[in-house]
């Protein structure tokens, strides 16, 4: 089901039942006006016809002829009408004798009802109590009082009945005006209510256009802001997916980039040790020879698992479980793999390493994090230089001759990739940057100083 159709059918199924409400409510209160209106009316005929009666009464004893009608009754179209004094008939019209007349209870002074003629005609009918004695009517307050003061017998019961036809094809008429304009306003809300809500989801259509738009190529873009209450939610939510995904593909772009940079130079060095044995066989021991190419994989492995690692950390996958790490243990064989390198470039390594350093970090970053800055100074020392290697329990520090860097040298040193220069060959790579993230999700501090031509690399817990 569309949202479309959807909402059109609620909207025009919502307006239908309260015009439909409406209108009963109104057809009510029409109906009901309408026959209070004609009630009112007949028992102010009534009261009239029983004033008219208490006066020539007073002025004559003849009985009125049993034809009359008066003057302002002659005009309601049917009517009839009888007086009964004292339990004993008057006076009445036609065949007012065979119609059910209603009778008033004890207490009450007058009485409606519903009543049909002979001929079918719907009649509304009164029945009224009243005294035509006038000395009696102008020391009592009603005709009710009347009637108690001087007992039934003094008392006459007027009965009026009224053609009601009228008000009934009034109240008919009303009814089909009020269906009409139900029916009417039906149609009206059907035809409108479609094109009307095709309008008001236009910016949906905009904003799946919008959305259309962006795909693996452009994770950049965004969509524009709306002004609209209903769609200014699910814009910035949406957006803040996209931020979500673009940093994601930057992470796997970085890890990618990362793993390439770290494993090239393993990659070479298992390489080329490969290629040298089989062109010139040294004729050393096979287990030696496999265990040099098993220290190559195991680094690679360690790169790998650390890159990694680092990565769901940032994007907040997996939390760090920090642990006591022995760090003399881990610079000790730091410097244990890197000693053939020490001697390839003819470096000389001062050590000040104070045992059972213990911090509290992870054993795997914390690898990563020690042996980049150790392996930067052994690969950017100048050859023959001194490298001092520092580790106690509040910092480890490893500090090189650093002749060609500069102060804003070292503060773009942490930038992925950096380079000094144009020489391909001088630069921090990734090490640094690696060496930093590692630091930051293991809550260290690591500073980079260069003083009097020296760079000290310090790690604090």
């Amino acid at each position: 089901m569309s949202l479309r159709f959807r909402t059109t059918l609620l909207v025009i199924a919502a307006i239908v039942v309260v015009l439909g409400a409406a209108t009963l409510v109104i057809d009510f209160r029409v109906d009901d006006e309408v026959a209070q209106r004609a009630d009112t009316d007949l028992l102010e005929h009534a009261q009239a016809l029983a004033d008219i009666f208490t006066a020539r009464t007073r002025a004559s004893a003849q009985p009125f002829p049993s034809d009359w009608i008066p003057s302002f009754l002659a005009d309601d179209g049917t009517i009839y009408f009888h007086i009964d004094c004292r339990g004993q008939h008057v006076l009445s019209s036609g065949d007012a004798a065979s119609l059910a007349w209603p009778m008033p209870a004890q207490q009450q002074s007058m009485a409606f009802a519903d009543m049909t003629d002979h001929r079918g005609t719907k009649l509304r009918a009164i029945a009224l109590r009243f005294v035509p004695d006038l000395d009696d009517m102008h020391h009592a307050s009603s005709g009710q009082d009347a009637a108690r003061k001087t007992g039934d017998a003094s008392a006459c019961l007027l009965g009026l009945a009224a053609d009601y036809s009228e008000v009934l094809d009034f109240q008919h008429s009303m009814d089909h005006i009020e269906l009409g304009s139900v029916v009417l306003g039906f149609l009206v809300v059907a035809i409108l209510t479609p094109l009307l809500v095709t309008r008001s989801l236009r910016p949906l259509a905009g904003l799946a256009e919008a959305m259309d738009k962006i795909g693996p190529d452009t994770p950049s873009v965004r969509l524009q802001s709306t002004p609209i209450r209903e769609l200014a939610p699910l814009i910035a939510r949406f957006n803040a997916v996209l931020s979500r995904m673009e940093e994601g593909l930057l992470r796997e772009r970085q890890f990618a980039s990362g793993v390439a940079h770290e494993l090239r130079t393993p990659l070479a060095e298992l390489r080329t040790a490969i290629e040298v044995e089989l062109r010139y066989p040294s004729g050393r021991d096979p287990q030696e020879l496999l265990a040099d190419i098993g220290e190559i994989g195991a680094k690679m492995e360690r790169i790998v698992a650390a890159l990694l690692l680092l990565t769901r950390i940032e994007a907040g996958i997996e939390q760090l479980a920090l642990q006591p790490v022995d760090v003399s243990a881990l610079t000790h064989a730091w410097v244990e793999r890197d000693r053939q390198r020490l001697l390839e470039r003819g470096l000389q390594l001062q050590l000040n390493i104070e045992a059972d350093v213990a911090w509290m970090a992870d054993a795997a970053l914390l690898d990563v994090l020690l042996g980049n800055l150790l392996g930067n100074a052994i690969a950017y020392a100048p050859a023959g230089s001194m490298i001092v290697l520092r580790c106690t329990p509040l910092s480890w520090s490893v500090t090189n001759a650093a002749p060609d860097l500069s102060h804003e040298d070292v503060i773009r040193m942490k930038q992925r990739f950096w380079r000094k220069g144009k020489d391909p060959g001088v630069h921090t790579g990734l090490g640094l940057a690696l060496a930093a993230s590692a630091a930051r999700a293991q809550s260290l501090r690591l500073e980079l100083v260069l003083q009097e031509g020296n760079l000290q690399a310090s790690v604090m817990p």
